[in-house]
């Protein structure tokens, strides 16, 4: 089976962990898809940790664009957009930010290591060790 990684971080305010999460998943169509999913997941983890207030970012434009507006998303992958949408209606506040995927380090670091778990992993107020380093870089404490 081709396989891709989900990586996800969940942040407070301040910048520090609340959470992360890698997982192994089937290889979608295409990246627009994976990000997608990428995107719905992130949605539902912030559901399952009791997250009220949150603000999305990924490293995709598109998906962040199609999750913004308010109109149907007519791609190949605006399935998975209008689950993530009614997904994110359960939440107090949901904001979308693109970011470039030099800021997103963190995630795609999880997302390479869930390649090669048989199950997902989930760390609570922590993170993987080998992604640890992409944390302090993005709060400013240590070079890459």
């Amino acid at each position: 089976m081709d396989s891709a990684g989900l990586g996800l971080v969940a942040r407070d305010s301040n910048g520090m962990v609340i959470a992360s999460l890698s997982k192994c998943i089937r290889l979608p169509p295409t990246v627009a898809n994976l990000e997608a999913l990428a995107c719905r997941r992130a949605i539902l983890f912030a559901l399952e940790l009791g997250l009220q207030d949150v603000v999305l970012e990924g490293d995709s434009e598109v998906i962040i664009n199609h999750l913004k507006v308010d109109q149907p998303c007519l791609t190949a992958f605006g399935h998975i957009i209008e689950e993530a949408r009614t997904l994110s209606a359960k939440l107090r506040q949901a904001s979308y930010s693109h970011t470039r995927r030099k800021g997103n380090k963190v995630a795609d670091k999880l997302a390479k290591l869930a390649k090669n778990l048989y199950e997902p992993q989930v760390w609570m107020e922590d993170i993987h060790n080998n992604a640890l380093q992409f944390v302090f870089f993005d709060r400013g404490l240590m070079p890459v």
